[in-house]
């Protein structure tokens, strides 16, 4: 055999791995997940309750919105809706840990849309599925579920 055979031969067999390697990113697409986040409130025991609320974040998604029943304040004396949205989503499957901005609340859809197009007063929260995320003063997030895409 000759001396440019072999050299050809040790190439492709060193350039062939690196190639289907990229080949394969080049055509995967990025993995997406479907992320539950519960809501808890502590009883005077210490004890986390759940109240039955969740949040559903997909990764992929930006500036996905949701709304809940809030009591009344300032701007109405009943109940009422409060939107908020979230984008920024990243969640890190090795720790488990989701993070986003979430922005909000505003009194209506298109309110809240505005605000997460435009990304004013967005607040980070980070949130695992071991530990409980003070989010506010009796209400604790938790990753429930996630679901990869």
């Amino acid at each position: 055999m000759s001396r440019l055979f072999i050299y050809q031969k040790r190439v492709l067999f060193c350039a062939l791995p690196l190639f289907l390697v990229l080949a394969q990113c080049a055509t995967t697409e990025a993995t997406t997940y479907t992320i539950t986040v519960g809501a808890y409130t502590q009883d005077t025991s210490g004890n986390y309750e759940f109240t039955g609320n969740e949040l559903v974040f997909h990764s992929h998604k930006e500036c996905e919105t949701w709304s809940r029943t809030a009591p009344p304040d300032a701007h109405s004396s009943t109940s009422h809706l409060h939107y908020n949205s979230a984008t920024d989503k990243n969640y890190d499957h090795v720790t488990t840990t989701f993070t986003w901005t979430e922005y909000g609340p505003e009194i209506d859809q298109q309110g809240i849309e505005a605000t997460c197009n435009a990304g004013i007063g967005g607040v980070s929260k980070t949130v695992d599925n071991q530990n409980y995320f003070q989010d506010k003063p009796n209400l604790f997030l938790k990753i429930t579920s996630v679901i990869e895409n």
